[in-house]
């Protein structure tokens, strides 16, 4: 038994040795894989693969499956780690691809055989480590251009050139190792010459991108390049100096731009627009409402602008389109409790309209006091008021107004309004929900202000008990067959008292 064991321990010292005796001697050869040589290295992206052999290591697949550290100096692994991709250490990794960087020098490999793999095998745990081989590859780098030169002068970013057609000269000076330049130049251009210096003839007024690209014949695909932006002195668009005008007599008026020789002013509607010699001032008149608006020229770029943002010229009365009334900022009509006072206020976008006088059409039992387009309205005395105002220029005036009615809101009568006013097919009588039919108004009577005839009366009650009443609480009056003119609308109750309405149809 005791020799049996001393025959195992002779032979796995054997074993060791035998292992021993195999590392013995070991070295790491790189090969440049096809179709590349490690002669020169292209710095176009190309992927330049090199491998790795273990020399004179029998065990572990020939160090196949060893455990080897990449390094590369000057370039990129492909599978190398985001925080060095210029590293790569692995189980196996006798090959690696790599992108060069365009670096005016040498581009390095360097591998080390750094152990056994992980997880091993026994054959593969006597891996030697710290056999390194390094290979030096020079970079075919290709230079960038500099700045471009304007008649000899290195500019950057953008630059600007007179008008005109006159030749300019363009260079840069040489990119290292760069056998070829394509210049690139606005629309509109011409170029003579080649290589880093040329002659570029503008046309009168575009501007664009001078570039030129460098490279070299015997790196497909590597380009380096630079550029420059070229600006002309162009017309701005023009900004006329001058709000919207009421035209009462002729008017002058001034534009302004930059780099503008003439000015184009035209006008629209019955507006004329006169400026001898086509200067930045233009003398304005006319016979009814346009606009005006200006563009700009520049005779050497030969470039006009974009026209002008338009203004209004307006030669008639104020338009009641453009006038709003409103009370405590709501529309027409309105409602008030009695004594509560409201605040109404006129509003128009016409130039220079100027707000007159306000009126009521009851003055004996309200109180109105105004200031320009503002008023305050008060009344003590239940019933619907007429409130107009009257608005004007140097071509006439026009009149439009609010209805106010006036209501004890603590006594519980009716609640209602009366719209549209101004009217011109119908007019709506709309009562609040919370009011009983018995509270509402019997009859409903329309007077014309001229002679206060009746030219309509319909008998209220018998709408109360119609299906459309009931549900929106709404009677209609038609008027589109009665002239256009000032109506009151009557509202009389059970008890003969009565409520009316100042009504505009139109």
């Amino acid at each position: 038994m005791k020799t049996k064991s001393i025959n195992i321990c002779i032979a796995f010292i054997l074993f060791q040795i035998g292992l021993v005796i195999t590392a013995i001697g070991q070295s790491l050869t790189v090969t440049c894989e096809p179709p590349y040589t490690c002669s020169y290295a292209l710095p176009n992206k190309a992927l330049h693969e090199y491998s790795v052999a273990m020399n004179s290591f029998a065990k572990c697949d020939n160090g196949k499956n060893c455990k080897y550290k990449w390094e590369v100096t000057n370039g990129h692994i492909i599978s190398g780690t985001y925080a060095n991709p210029s590293v790569l250490e692995a189980n196996g990794a006798i090959k690696i691809a790599v992108e060069w960087d365009n670096t005016n020098g040498n581009g390095v490999v360097k591998v080390t055989s750094t152990g056994k793999p992980n997880p091993s095998t026994p054959e593969c745990d006597l891996c030697p480590s710290g056999i390194t081989q390094t290979k030096t590859i020079p970079i075919r780098y290709l230079g960038t251009p500099g700045n471009i030169k304007i008649n000899g002068v290195a500019q950057s970013g953008s630059y600007q050139i007179n008008c005109g057609t006159a030749p300019i000269n363009v260079a840069v000076d040489p990119a290292t190792n760069a056998t070829n330049y394509v210049w690139t130049y606005p629309p509109g251009w011409t170029l003579s010459g080649s290589g880093n210096i040329v002659t570029l003839t503008p046309n009168a007024g575009s501007g664009g991108v001078i570039k030129v690209t460098a490279s070299r014949n015997d790196v497909p695909g590597l380009t380096t390049s630079s550029q420059l932006t070229i600006t002309r002195p162009v017309p701005t668009k023009p900004v006329i100096n001058s709000p919207d005008i009421l035209l009462c007599n002729p008017k002058t008026i001034t534009a302004t731009a930059s780099n503008a020789t003439s000015y184009n002013w035209v006008a629209t509607g019955g507006i004329t627009a006169n400026s001898p010699g086509n200067t930045n001032s233009a003398q304005i008149t006319g016979v009814s409402d346009g606009t005006v608006k200006v563009s700009a020229t520049s005779s050497v770029c030969g470039v006009t602008s974009a026209f002008s943002t338009p203004i209004n010229v307006k030669r008639s009365a104020p338009q009641p389109a453009s006038l709003l009334v409103t009370a405590n900022g709501g529309g027409s009509p309105d409602f008030m409790c009695n004594g509560a006072g409201v605040m109404l206020n006129a509003y128009t976008a016409e130039p220079e309209t100027q707000f007159g006088i306000w009126t009521c059409s009851d003055p004996g039992n309200t109180i109105l006091n105004s200031n320009g387009g503002t008023a305050y309205f008060n009344s003590y005395v239940n019933n619907c008021y007429g409130i107009d105002i009257t608005v004007s220029n140097c071509f006439g005036s026009v009149q439009k107004g609010i209805t106010i009615c006036v209501d004890n809101c603590a006594k519980g009568t009716p609640i209602y309004k009366v719209f549209p006013n101004p009217a011109k097919d119908q007019v709506k009588i709309q009562f609040d929900d919370g009011q009983a039919i018995e509270r509402l108004p019997q009859t409903v009577r329309l007077l014309s202000e001229v002679g206060g005839k009746e030219v309509r009366a319909i008998d209220a009650t018998a709408q109360y008990v119609t299906p459309a009443f009931e549900q929106d609480r709404t009677i209609t009056l038609p008027v589109s067959d009665l002239p256009k003119g000032i109506y009151y609308l009557i509202l009389v109750n059970r008890d003969g008292t009565f409520e009316n309405v100042r009504l505009i149809l139109e």
